[in-house]
C-alpha cells in the first residue's frame, strides 16, 4: 500500500541472494509462509499468497500466472462483513508501461451491473 511504497519498490529492486539483510534495511519484518515458498511481510495490510502455475518471457517481459491459495488481511482493511475494502487499503498499482506506481481506491462502477446499460439497449433495439 502507499505507506510501504518505498520498501516494496526496494524489494523489487534487490535480491536477497545479493542483499541478505534487505528486510533489515527497510525496517520491515518477514515470516515464512505456511502455504507457499515466499516470505510474508508482517507490516503489509494485505498479502495474497499464490502458487506459480506458469511463467513465460515474451519480448523481455516475464509473465507469471498464479493460483491464489491464501489471503492474509489486517482487520484495518476489512469491512463489516470481513471482506477486503479497497477504500481502506490505500493500495498501489504498478504500471510497467510508465514504470510508475498509482494510488487506487475510488469505486467507479459496479461489477456485473455497469454493463447492464448495454444489455438493456440491445434488448430494446
Amino acid at each position: 500500500n502507499q505507506d510501504h511504497l518505498e520498501a516494496a519498490d526496494y524489494f523489487g529492486m534487490v535480491t536477497g541472494n545479493k542483499v541478505p539483510d534487505k528486510f533489515e534495511r527497510t525496517g520491515l519484518h518477514a515470516v515464512r509462509s505456511e502455504r507457499v515458498d515466499a516470505p510474508v511481510v508482517t507490516e503489509f495490510p494485505l498479502t495474497i499468497e499464490c502458487r506459480v502455475v506458469d511463467m513465460k518471457t515474451t519480448d523481455g517481459t516475464m509473465r507469471v500466472v498464479g493460483e491464489i491459495v491464501n489471503v492474509l488481511a489486517d482487520e484495518t482493511v476489512l469491512d463489516e462483513r470481513g471482506r477486503v475494502d479497497p477504500t481502506r487499503l490505500n493500495a498501489i498499482l504498478f504500471d510497467p508501461f510508465q514504470s510508475g506506481y498509482y494510488a487506487i481506491g475510488e469505486k467507479v462502477g459496479q461489477a456485473w451491473k455497469s454493463g447492464a446499460v448495454i444489455s438493456k439497449r440491445d434488448a430494446n433495439a
